[in-house]
């Protein structure tokens, strides 16, 4: 399952925006998980993803990390990225599945 993990901070208002929009789209794709990392009490974390720009998106699959977005993505955006990701991760299972 895609998970998508956001790295805020509460001083940050541009963070404040991304999140409204990753509310929008976790109404829209039932079959992504959401994840928020405050870097102000989780910095193990986000030292770990070698966070430095604020917002970050990490979209993951297990433990690995499919993509990473610094800055503020609008929602049309995000929801591409999203379908790309998925239409590839179907493709994979399936051919995965044939074998």
């Amino acid at each position: 399952m895609l998970k998508i993990i956001h790295f805020y901070a509460d001083w940050c208002q541009d963070c404040e925006v991304q999140n409204n929009i990753l509310e929008q789209l976790a109404d829209e794709y039932d079959d992504v998980t959401f994840e928020l990392v405050n870097v102000d009490y989780q910095d193990a974390k986000a030292k770990k993803h070698e966070i430095i720009t604020l917002p970050t998106l990490l979209i993951t699959e297990g433990d690995e990390v499919l993509t990473r977005i610094e800055g503020v993505v609008d929602l049309e955006e995000l929801e591409d990225v999203v379908d790309v990701i998925m239409e590839e991760y179907v493709e994979e299972e399936a051919f995965d599945e044939f074998l």
